[in-house]
């Protein structure tokens, strides 16, 4: 996934004929992310959300009841033509964790996130994913699991790991943008 997303990087670069990080401002594929998260490497934004007691009680189907939310600007180095400068290249990549009714595990996630008529940010070898939206106020994120869910604590090499699929009060999420801190450990997770 990093590979095909740092040849796209790398075919937008040359079209654009101007290299650098300003080609790829450029790019209608990436201006979505680049509007959540400038697109300069190191970046971080995070946003959490922990449903009371009460959200809980007037929405019993709902079986999460915290999700934190990680978005990351990394760059990328695959040796590219002599006209593109390697500091230039970067990918988006997010972390996620979710705790749920009755499970005491907190459950984590992670992978690389897409621009394009939506932000999708997906889990690598088909462990599901989630769709972005900003939304007012500024500070808010909108995070929808995809219909088939995502896949937590996968490994590539394994059928494993903890299915998380939208349910009737499990669909779409409203994060709120929080220090970098709160997503210390998922950033250490990505890494």
């Amino acid at each position: 996934m990093r590979l095909a997303l740092a040849a796209s990087m790398i075919g937008v670069l040359a079209l654009a004929g101007t290299g650098g990080l300003a080609a790829a401002d450029n790019d209608p594929a990436t201006a979505a992310l680049n509007s959540l998260l400038a697109p300069q490497p190191g970046n971080r934004a995070c946003y959490v959300r922990s449903y009371d007691a009460a959200r809980l009680r007037a929405h019993p189907h709902q079986r999460i009841t915290a999700m934190k939310f990680l978005l990351g600007v990394e760059a990328y180095d695959p040796k590219p033509a002599a006209a593109t400068k390697p500091e230039d290249l970067f990918y988006y990549t997010f972390a996620m964790s979710v705790s749920r009714r009755g499970d005491k595990r907190l459950l984590r996630t992670f992978g690389d996130c897409m621009g394009g008529d939506r932000i999708s940010c997906v889990v690598d070898c088909d462990g599901g994913g989630v769709t972005l939206d900003k939304m007012p106020p500024a500070g808010s994120l909108i995070v929808r699991l995809d219909d088939n869910g995502i896949r937590m604590f996968h490994d590539c090499d394994e059928e494993e790991g903890v299915l998380v699929k939208a349910g009737a009060d499990d669909r779409v999420f409203r994060l709120d943008k929080a220090a970098n801190d709160a997503c210390r450990a998922l950033d250490q997770q990505e890494k």
